[in-house]
């Protein structure tokens, strides 16, 4: 979907993020420097004199919309975590590439409204600017949303991130956000919207950003219960008998109820204290430790709203851990 005042750099499949990982997540909204970056095919630049959004398929009024257009409507601000759900290659390997940031745009559901989509359609197709091979497939970044979800207000045509217009490597100028589920369904660079009665049939959404289910395989959707430590980390001096703060996010498209901590590996756990979000944004938990000398292995687990915890492995959302040298 190459356009004119369009440029990529080929990149590939990239990561750039703080380099403490998690432990570098120490503010309540994550900062650009410290929040993950990711490509499957590279990093796209285009004008904002040249970019638009086509909307087709399923609708009574098929539109054009320009920057300028999108702008003018009527915009909202959105507080979410943002989560990459890691790589489709390696479903079950856990990335933990996450970070809590204010997104600004237009609603979907506002675009939607105005291109009258069809009492027929049951997905909303949206496809980026990018282009190139990846993992052996050569097409557009395609995704798709079901009607109900995109017709929900929290859904954005964002424009902004954490006050700052976007930037081509975050998407802009304008990019799809889809918050309590996986980056993966907020496509970046976006340029075109079809509605429509099925579901899109690119690789994205038939070969990639699947899992396996004993009922088949369902869509990498709705973020799982997830939770981190992010102090102490291994680096941290850490005293015994002095008193110490565990602390950590939780977060997942639904919210967290609860939050238990170990400090000897799993053996025993203990409840810790969480806080409130707003919109989707992560939680704070915290435990307070009185640590004896010697090494120790924290883990963390959260359960949400509805009961759904964390495995101890063997996925995107497995239990995190973090070994502790206390000191004398």
């Amino acid at each position: 979907m190459e356009r004119v005042g369009m440029h990529m750099t080929k990149k590939g499949f990239s990561f750039r993020g703080p380099d403490e990982g998690v432990h570098a997540l120490k503010t309540w909204i994550t900062p650009d420097d410290d929040l993950f970056l990711v490509t499957h095919m590279g990093f796209v630049e285009i004008g904002s004199e040249h970019w638009y959004l086509d909307i087709d398929g399923l609708v009574g009024n098929p539109m054009r919309l320009s920057l300028s257009d999108l702008q003018a409507m009527p915009q909202r601000e959105y507080m979410s975590f943002h989560e990459c759900a890691g790589s489709p290659l390696a479903p079950t390997v856990p990335k933990r590439r996450i970070g809590n940031v204010v997104w600004k745009g237009v609603p979907l559901s506002l675009v939607l409204e105005r291109a009258m989509i069809s009492s027929d359609a049951s997905y909303i197709w949206t496809s980026g600017l990018e282009w190139g091979e990846y993992a052996e497939v050569q097409e557009p970044y395609q995704k798709d949303l079901p009607v109900e979800k995109a017709l929900s207000q929290e859904v954005l045509l964002a424009l902004e991130i954490n006050g700052q217009p976007l930037t081509p490597e975050r998407g802009g100028p304008v990019r799809l956000v889809v918050p309590g589920w996986y980056g993966t369904n907020s496509v970046k660079w976006v340029g075109s919207i079809t509605v429509a009665n099925r579901r899109a049939s690119g690789a994205y959404t038939t070969r990639f950003y699947n899992d396996p289910t004993p009922s088949g395989v369902k869509p990498v959707w709705s973020v799982a219960p997830e939770s981190v430590i992010v102090s102490p980390s291994q680096y941290d001096p850490v005293l015994a008998d002095m008193p110490t703060k565990i602390w950590g996010w939780a977060w997942g498209d639904r919210e967290i109820s609860s939050v238990e901590v170990s400090v000897d590996g799993g053996d025993s756990w203990q409840r810790a204290t969480v806080g409130p979000r707003e919109d989707r944004s992560w939680q704070r938990f915290e435990l307070p430790w009185n640590p004896a000398s010697g090494p120790h292995l924290l883990l963390c687990r959260c359960t949400n709203e509805i009961g759904e915890g964390q495995p101890p492995s063997e996925a995107r959302n497995a239990v995190h851990s973090v070994e502790v040298q206390v000191r004398n």
